[in-house]
């Protein structure tokens, strides 16, 4: 048996009561220590190893592998959630590219040979994207890993 060292991580997680961090704070310490950490471990791979394969100055490729890599874990993860969670995936239609397209309209197109779809009458014209329900996210320009006050 081969001695590896250990790596540790040290922090208190104290959030104000009502908010998003401690609704899953009190969910996790439902838990048994050995499955809460496994769980902490799992979601901090997910969302935070290219940042830290990007500080090591790993090749461009390393990291692009590795940001694929998670982000098909977060992919699983989201699957698993809603299958346990018995959650239909949503289906999301864009109002901006109409639902058919013709050979025809495309070569009708203005002469800049830029597409420019418009929604077509009687389309619905609502967001592409719903709202969050969670409080702070959902906003078509928040980054995937903004400075949300979770």
């Amino acid at each position: 048996m081969s001695k590896r060292k250990r790596v540790s991580l040290s922090t208190r997680l104290q959030p104000y009561s009502g908010t998003l961090v401690a609704e899953v704070v009190e969910w996790l310490n439902e838990h048994d220590n050995s499955e809460k950490n496994d769980l902490i471990a799992k979601a901090v791979v997910m969302a935070y190893l290219p940042y830290a394969r990007a500080s090591q100055d790993v090749s461009k490729t390393e990291l692009e592998r590795c940001c694929w890599e998670t982000q098909d874990r977060l992919d699983k993860h989201g699957f698993n959630l809603r299958s346990s969670l018995q959650i239909a995936q949503p289906q999301w239609r864009s109002a901006y590219l109409p639902s058919t397209v013709s050979a025809h309209n495309l070569t009708s197109q203005s002469s800049d040979n830029g597409f420019h779809p418009q929604p077509t009458e009687g389309e619905d014209n609502e967001e592409p994207v719903p709202q969050s329900l969670i409080e702070g996210s959902g906003a078509l320009d928040d980054g995937l890993f903004g400075d949300d006050d979770w």
